[in-house]
């Protein structure tokens, strides 16, 4: 075995979408802004990352964080994934911030409150902690915006920069369930490749099965722009469903999305406010690691299944 590359992780997951939490690592950004350094990622550290993210070490649905020094905040925190079009992910804010207070690596504050420096800006989440054991990290969103309705879908923008196509229950798909998960797979991946034909920008395509369920709870399932399913509901996703909601239901105060292996997540209206959401959930640390780069593997950069 020939050392080339050391890398330490953190591997979290938040509702069942997983995050590996990067703390040490040959991938050198010594940038003072958070931009540059983002740019350096993406443009020059494509070999490591997908060492990262592939089979055997990570998964299709794996997703990277980098956490940086801050003179601005706790931390930074810096984000890459297989698709390499994400440069946020509410998820992650909860992830990091939990496996880093779980094992050390930041200090816990009396107030709760830290903060994140990001390249979409500085993010607030509040921590509630029980015996070293972060047990809820809360954030806050701004209103979901419509940006188009069409009799077949309606698209959503998140934070003024991500698209969300939210689509009611399709005919080929009797219901949300994992017993359809081939139906629900296919059309995925056909509405996917129609909307890209078509030239629209979105994020993520949402199936949305408000049928069955208690009031304010619907089940869905996120697609990711190749139409690979989604492990969460998703925090995008369910500011979306809900912003989606509103646009017909003005009085709607909160929302529960489910995922198709039944995590969820609840959205609600910050009190005295109708512009910001808020939403609490946990994340769960579920290894920590040491992977070492080895030149003369023949697979050194991993690969996916397929």
């Amino acid at each position: 075995m020939n050392i080339e590359k050391m890398f330490t992780t953190i591997d979290t997951h938040v509702a069942g979408e997983a995050f590996r939490i990067v703390i040490h690592s040959p991938i050198d950004l010594k940038e003072s802004d958070i931009k540059l350094n983002d740019a350096i990622l993406h443009d020059h550290f494509q070999r490591e990352r997908d060492f990262l993210l592939n089979e055997p070490r990570g998964h299709r649905g794996m997703n990277g964080c980098i956490v940086l020094p801050s003179k601005v905040a706790d931390y930074g925190l810096l984000f890459f994934n297989h698709t390499s079009s994400g440069t946020f992910n509410y998820g992650a804010l909860v992830a990091s911030v939990t496996a880093l207070l779980e094992t050390g690596n930041i200090a816990k504050k009396e107030n709760e409150a830290y903060t994140i420096e990001t390249v979409h800006g500085i993010y607030r989440v509040k921590v509630k902690q029980e015996n070293q054991e972060v047990t809820s990290v809360s954030f806050e969103a701004e209103a979901c915006q419509v940006i188009e309705k069409t009799p077949e879908f309606t698209l959503m923008q998140v934070d003024a920069s991500r698209n969300y196509a939210i689509f009611s229950l399709p005919e080929i798909v009797e219901k949300i369930s994992l017993d359809y998960l081939s139906d629900i797979q296919k059309w995925g991946k056909e509405v996917s490749e129609k909307l890209k034909g078509e030239a629209i920008p979105f994020e993520g395509i949402v199936m949305v099965d408000a049928s069955g369920l208690s009031a304010n709870t619907v089940r869905s399932v996120t697609f990711e722009k190749d139409g690979t399913i989604l492990r969460s509901p998703g925090a995008d996703s369910t500011l979306a469903i809900f912003g989606a909601f509103l646009s017909i239901d003005h009085v709607l105060e909160q929302l529960t999305n489910y995922s198709i292996f039944d995590s969820e997540l609840t959205a609600q209206f910050v009190p005295r406010s109708k512009h910001l959401m808020s939403m609490e959930t946990e994340g769960f640390v579920t290894g920590m690691h040491q992977f070492i780069y080895d030149h003369t593997d023949p697979l050194q950069e991993g690969f996916l299944l397929k």
